[in-house]
């Protein structure tokens, strides 16, 4: 059985290296930087999504969903 490996690697160019590294905190790792990117991208994801659905989507009173479920 082979055991999974803990980490994996991820190729980047010097120049992504470069400006990831001057993101980086003092003492702070490259995983927990990637992380914490990934977090803001999932949020202004979120957001672009609520504001897409504010600005496009079809709105209804909670009584018109509530009787629209029944049926």
């Amino acid at each position: 059985m082979a055991s999974a490996q803990p980490y994996k690697r991820i190729p980047l160019t010097p120049s992504t290296w470069e400006q990831l590294s001057l993101l980086k905190k003092p003492g702070e790792t490259f995983d927990h930087l990637i992380s914490d990117l990934i977090e803001e991208r999932q949020r202004q994801d979120m957001i672009r999504h609520v504001r897409h659905v504010a600005e496009h989507g079809d709105f209804v009173s909670l009584d018109e969903a509530e009787e629209a479920w029944k049926e």
